[in-house]
């Protein structure tokens, strides 16, 4: 499973509402052979180069909505976090901040070793120590990894486990040195993805095959040793959402990465839709919640992030988002409903 992951917007706070920022991911088999076709015919619309990187601002927007329709027959998903900065309130984001780096400290007492103490404190003191803007950015991508692993799997289970033998996460890289934000990421990323993981259980789906997931699970009985030497937790068996994510990642060039720039595409779609800004916003809005999953409890199958209550404040952007609920796919295909 190929997973291309790219943002739009600079996620910096903003004093008017409807100034959304978005993460997407777009997840797709190894088998699906068609996504570069469908790329090179929006470029020969647009008289680009194939071979040139093309962004949202230099298409038609009936051309992407074509490019949307013929992405919507591939076997790829799309999966999406969008926060909206003018709700996103200074106070609110340090404090939430805050906390996220008291969680990292609170089994600290029970790691054995020294060494490891100072570990957990550092990782503790990068993640308090980020700017509200990449803090924002990499809480928003965060959630997006582990919204990916919790839907992609139970969704591709059903219909083409053996797509899940591998993950490759593919990020957009900024600069060709290593940014603040992307060794942030790598570094905090997977202890909050566990984190997570414990207060929110992954969802397993009785009957299907879920061998081709081996080599990510725990063996029965094999307690995972950062989670025992961290945090004094015993896990039997499960998923190492760590190991998901960390065995095979990489920060790539989008100039050379068909599949980021189409999650570029994507993000840039989702940020203009929610932002109201197609001509043809509800029908924009349908067509890329036809690429998404279905979520528990029919919720938008975008995940919208905010730190304070509200999260919606204009009509356009609710109606967009209505409209990703009535199109997305459904979890359970429908041979298998009860």
């Amino acid at each position: 499973m190929n997973i291309f992951i790219d943002e739009s917007g600079s996620f910096v706070n903003a004093s008017q509402h409807g100034t959304w920022n978005s993460v997407a991911a777009y997840a797709t088999p190894e088998s699906e052979r068609k996504i570069e076709t469908a790329l090179n015919k929006l470029k020969r619309k647009c008289n680009a180069n194939v071979f040139a990187e093309i962004k949202l601002k230099h298409v038609q927007e009936h051309d992407y909505l074509d490019f949307i329709q013929d992405i919507g027959l591939l076997n790829g998903v799309l999966f999406c976090t969008a926060t909206d900065a003018g709700c996103n309130d200074l106070d609110a984001v340090k404090d939430h901040q805050y906390h996220q780096a008291e969680a990292v400290l609170v089994h600290i007492d029970k790691v054995k070793y020294e060494s490891g103490k100072k570990g957990v404190r550092i990782l503790a003191e990068q993640l308090r120590s980020l700017s509200p803007q990449l803090y924002v950015q990499l809480y928003c991508q965060v959630n997006l990894i582990f919204d990916v692993v919790g839907r992609l799997i139970p969704y591709f289970v059903q219909r083409n486990p053996n797509a899940l033998s591998i993950f490759r996460w593919k990020i957009d890289q900024k600069n060709v040195s290593k940014t603040e934000f992307e060794d942030a990421f790598e570094k905090i990323t997977p202890a909050l993805l566990q984190t997570m993981s414990i207060d929110k259980p992954l969802i397993m789906i009785e009957g299907f095959d879920y061998s081709p997931l081996a080599p990510y699970m725990y063996e029965k009985g094999q307690a995972p040793t950062y989670l025992k030497e961290l945090y004094g937790l015993e896990v039997n068996s499960g998923l190492n959402i760590q190991k998901v994510l960390r065995k095979n990642l990489k920060f790539e060039d989008s100039k050379r990465s068909v599949g980021i720039q189409i999650a570029d595409l994507l993000a840039s779609g989702v940020r203009r839709c929610l932002r109201g800004g197609f001509k043809e916003n509800n029908k924009a809005a349908f067509l890329l919640g036809k690429l998404m999953v279905q979520a528990i409890h029919n919720k938008p199958p975008i995940n919208l992030i905010a730190f304070k209550e509200r999260v919606v404040e204009e009509k356009h952007a609710s109606d967009a988002v209505r409209n990703m609920i009535r199109s997305c796919r459904p979890m359970i295909k429908a041979a298998n409903k009860r």
